[in-house]
């Protein structure tokens, strides 16, 4: 009873863990997946308030958009988390049927050893029986000589015996005595007969022991059977189980991915959108602008006459004009955007016309740099100065010495580079110096 029923105690522990499992994994997975799908309708619904958002007017649309982003951005990071914990519970339940698949395996060793038991058993219980047939075949044969004996001595005793008796003793005592006589000789062979009698019960109950021995074996084996048959059942509802996990979570990844793909499409799709618009909004400004200063320009010219340079900005000769030049470092053929006065380092550069340092530092090529600004779309540019003696910001008058002639940036030697700009555009200043 023992040996057969742990198996069957075993099987019912692990069938009763294996319900409880599965009963919560079913509904915390159920919850979880109820989660997340409220995660994925957030998405969308970001998605969409974006998408209004772009469309919309009012100047907080972009405010507005970064904050529905970092809101996305957590309901991301949320259905991350619930994902990571469905891979926990997916790996829980292949530990269970890790443990289940174990439980399969013992079971067949033990049904294994169970089939060489039932053979032993059932080989002894035929040689038992064969050996009770042998011990039938004497018997009979001992029997049978004992009956011939017993019939030899009472039909023909021996000759000098009935010599003795036949003058004294009638014929019915006489054969009384040769009876007798032949049963004492005989005891030998009745000895031999309850002895074989013996020996016959003896293996007649070795055969029943064996043979029941076999049947309660087969008994067992038909009940370790049934546990693997239960554990075969158990082991293919795990993994069905693992397997519809497995089909949701790529489901929901399948919806995560797209979700984030259209997010991602539609934040491209808005972000280009408002790029576009603030583009055109820019134009139209800086046409609008432009078209301004323009129009202020011409009325300013025509009360004052037209824009003019009031100091030239160094002392020194001009060493190279404006136009197309071969590069003194690079040696190739470039655009010169202004033009170069000579100098020693040092020696002060100045104020073209008065107007505001909109620039005042270091730049590139150019070096140690000043921009000043002088309003209708006119600005100056002093370049590879050695000081700049203005910050960012001031306001300067016509001839206000701002810095010093360097070489820094780009340069061969110390000289100041001068460039004349309308509305950004690089013109020859020449024509406009004094």
């Amino acid at each position: 009873m023992g040996a057969s029923d742990t198996p069957g105690r075993t099987r019912r522990i692990i069938a009763h863990r294996l319900r409880k499992y599965c009963f919560f994994v079913t509904v915390f997975r159920v919850r979880r997946l109820r989660r997340l799908s409220g995660a994925l309708l957030l998405i969308g619904s970001a998605a969409a308030l974006m998408a209004a958002a772009a469309l919309a007017q009012d100047d907080g649309r972009i405010e507005d958009l970064r904050q529905q982003r970092e809101q996305l951005a957590r309901d991301a990071a949320d259905v991350a988390s619930q994902v990571d914990a469905l891979v926990a519970d997916d790996e829980a339940l292949i530990d269970a049927l890790q443990e289940l698949d174990d439980y399969v395996d013992l079971q067949y060793t033990r049904i294994e050893a169970a089939e060489v038991a039932i053979m032993a058993a059932e080989a002894e219980a035929a040689a038992a029986r064969a050996e009770a047939e042998w011990y039938v075949d004497e018997i009979e044969t001992i029997r049978e000589r004992l009956r011939q004996r017993a019939i030899e001595a009472y039909v023909q005793p021996p000759v000098d015996v009935v010599e003795q008796f036949s003058t004294s003793l009638n014929e019915s005592a006489v054969k009384l005595f040769l009876l007798d006589l032949a049963i004492g000789n005989e005891l030998e062979i009745t000895d031999e007969l309850r002895t074989a009698e013996a020996q016959l019960e003896v293996v007649r109950r070795r055969a029943l022991d064996r043979a029941e021995d076999a049947d309660q074996e087969r008994q067992a084996q038909q009940q370790r059977l049934a546990d693997l048959e239960d554990a075969r059942a158990a082991a293919m509802e795990l993994r069905l189980e693992i397997q519809s996990r497995i089909e949701e979570w790529n489901l929901v990844s399948a919806d995560i991915e797209r979700s984030d793909k259209e997010m991602e499409q539609e934040i491209f799709r808005i972000e280009e959108e408002i790029r576009r618009r603030e583009e055109e909004r820019r134009r139209q400004e800086e046409e609008a602008r432009r078209r301004a200063i323009e129009e202020e320009r011409r009325r300013h010219e025509a009360e004052h006459g037209p824009f003019e340079l009031v100091a030239w900005p160094a002392d020194g000769d001009k060493t190279s004009g404006f136009g197309p030049r071969v590069h003194p470092i690079f040696g190739t053929v470039r655009q010169h955007n202004g033009i170069d006065l000579g100098g020693n380092t040092g020696d002060r550069v100045r104020a073209a016309r008065s107007g505001e340092v909109i620039l005042a530092g270091q730049r590139g090529g150019f070096g140690n740099t000043i921009v000043i600004y002088h309003g209708l779309g006119y600005s100056t540019l002093y370049a590879h100065l050695s000081r700049i003696e203005v910050s960012e910001g001031q306001n300067v008058q016509s001839g206000d010495r701002i810095g010093a002639i360097g070489s820094t940036g780009w340069s061969t030697g110390p000289h100041l580079h001068f460039e004349l700009r309308i509305d950004g555009g690089a013109v020859d200043p020449t024509p406009f110096l004094p």
